[in-house]
């Protein structure tokens, strides 16, 4: 499934189990991968790697909050500070 020319396209990650986090990466509405992984960084990582040529960011999601766009670059490797990030946003702003 190609991507839309201009979109960034977003990585969601949620917790479904403790150690157990769900990934999609998606191109709007559209999904174009799905994964599991043990940490947050860990699915940043991988979604790093799981996109096409071409994607240089992503929106990147914990659940409910976002640190915005996000280069692949750092994603690949920087994965545990933008976790940490995450994490410290998600703990302000818990349902």
């Amino acid at each position: 499934m190609p991507y839309h020319q201009g979109m960034i396209i977003s990585l969601h990650i949620d917790q479904t189990d403790p150690g157990i986090y769900s990934a999609r990466i998606l191109d709007g509405r559209n999904e174009i991968a799905e994964f599991q992984a043990v940490t947050i960084s860990a699915a940043i990582r991988q979604g790093a790697v799981g996109v096409r040529a071409g994607v240089e960011a992503l929106h990147l999601w914990y659940e409910h909050v976002s640190i915005g766009t996000t280069s692949v670059y750092a994603m690949a490797y920087d994965a545990e500070t933008l976790a940490k990030r995450l994490v410290s946003l998600h703990s302000q702003f818990k349902r």
